[in-house]
């Protein structure tokens, strides 16, 4: 039977995803349980540093009476009593999930399975980030995420997803410098980030709660289906690895890469210059699709910051303003 703790406090609302992993892995997978709730317990003593509310407190000691509790439980579990098997343990299982859920994407299956496991391996990283990550798993973490949000998105709007990363030709890849730019091109660009600042303000509260999304969508349970086949039934389900090597190799530790706050860039991709348009002043009559359209591009490119992607972050943007300036992207 499942352990009960109290509802996480608003104030602490991330660790509600490690919580929410502990929970589905506790009958099969203890040490996944286990690390995700020191992960939680750490994460909300870092979120608030200082004087705990009540619920804050209550919540906690919960949580560290249950680590107390299962760590005597299971004395003889080296993923529990060895850090150095769990980080093995847990990676493992994280890039289990990870490659499962790229074969998925390249074999255009997209559905609400591949969002579930694209965020679960996400998740799994963020646990893993107590340990310390590579590099490479760095950037498996922020890709998983990124993937799981785009995928959803297009699934919430009806659009068809593309395999892979981001579109990336040789043209997209060639950044300047702003400074590099024409006067008249920086003040545009610089306008331009201004005014839709306003609208991916607006939208900020709706995107923090977009892990929560994903979390919930489609209601999918990680122990429902099977991991080993692909199909194309959007019902079908999988079934995440159960048995997992108690002593795997062991990885060295790699040094704890910090999650940093997406900053707006100071190199941009430079548009074809017929993307502006003109700069007549008058205003462009749009229709209700324009601004849906405007308004997804503002989703996408606030996504792409809570990544590190910044990027398609850029790209998103400048599409949203030619809709919101020109009527066409």
């Amino acid at each position: 039977m499942c352990a009960k703790f109290s509802p996480v406090p608003a104030e602490i609302k991330p660790v509600a995803h490690f919580m929410k992993l502990a929970e589905e892995h506790e009958q099969r997978n203890i040490v996944v349980t286990y690390w995700a709730r020191m992960a939680a317990c750490r994460l909300a003593l870092k979120i608030v540093p200082g004087k705990k509310s009540p619920e804050f407190t209550v919540l906690i000691s919960e949580i560290l009476n249950w680590l107390e509790k299962a760590k005597g439980e299971n004395l003889s579990n080296e993923g529990i009593s060895s850090e150095t098997a769990a980080q093995a343990i847990i990676e493992e299982y994280a890039l289990t999930l990870f490659n499962h859920a790229e074969k998925q994407d390249a074999a255009e299956i997209f559905n609400k399975n591949t969002v579930k496991t694209f965020y679960t391996a996400g998740i799994l990283f963020d646990v893993l980030e107590q340990f310390g990550l590579s590099e490479d798993l760095h950037e498996k973490q922020k890709y998983a995420k990124w993937k799981a949000a785009y995928i959803h998105n297009c699934l919430k709007y009806g659009e068809k997803p593309q395999p892979g990363p981001p579109n990336s030709d040789a043209e997209e890849n060639k950044m300047i410098h702003i400074s590099e730019l024409p006067e008249e091109e920086q003040q545009r660009l610089l306008e331009g980030k201004k005014r839709l600042q306003e609208e991916l303000d607006r939208k900020k509260r709706e995107e923090q709660n977009q892990l929560d999304q994903l979390n919930n969508f489609g209601n999918v349970t990680p122990g429902s289906a099977n991991i080993s086949g692909g199909t194309t039934n959007p019902d079908a389900g999988f079934q995440f690895p159960q048995n997992l090597p108690v002593s795997p190799n062991i990885p060295q530790s790699a040094g704890a890469v910090s999650p940093t706050t997406p900053q707006l860039p100071t190199t941009y991709n430079l548009p074809p210059t017929n993307s502006y348009g003109s700069s007549s002043g008058s205003q462009v009559s749009l229709t209700t699709e324009q601004i849906q359209k405007a308004q997804k591009y503002s989703k996408y490119a606030t996504s792409a910051l809570n990544y590190d992607d910044v990027k398609t972050a850029v790209e998103n943007l400048q599409k949203a303003l030619n809709l919101l300036q020109f009527g066409k992207e």
